[in-house]
């Protein structure tokens, strides 16, 4: 009579184990051997098909451009800096677009033009509506 225990009171057969443990490694380095060839030759196949990278030909020697933002060393330094090319702008002549005849004035001379002479007078565009009393700001006096 045999009883049932709910188990296998039989161990597994360890030869067989290690008989697909070593058949499944055989065939993983079989697969790699025959793969990596494989992958160099369609590498080479590819590089050989792509054109031959642009060249850049040079004329003269000159400062390489640079692509990424100058690092401040010192900030006052460079922030009087930034400020000294500022106030060169707003107090001095010059060419803002030369071919269009717009040039630039020194800022004290432009509010004297504009106080002697008052605002320009501009045109509505054709096409936009009118400002209304209800469009006016808030604080504006009716």
């Amino acid at each position: 009579m045999r009883q049932d225990h709910g188990y296998e009171r039989s161990d597994a057969d360890a030869g067989g184990s290690y008989k697909a443990g070593l058949a499944i490694l055989a065939a993983m380095v079989l697969t790699a051997l025959a793969l990596v060839p494989m992958y160099r030759l369609l590498a080479k196949r590819e590089s050989q098909a792509q054109p031959p990278p642009a060249g850049a030909v040079k004329t003269e020697m000159s400062e390489p451009v640079q692509s990424f933002p100058k690092l401040v060393s010192s900030e006052p330094l460079a922030l009087a800096e930034f400020r000294a090319s500022e106030e060169s702008l707003l107090t001095s002549y010059g060419w803002v677009e030369k071919d269009k005849g717009l040039a630039r004035i020194p800022i004290e001379h432009a509010m004297r033009i504009v106080a002697a002479q008052g605002l320009p007078k501009f045109e509505a565009q054709p096409g936009a509506a009118a400002p209304t009393a209800a469009a006016a700001p808030a604080g504006a006096k009716k």
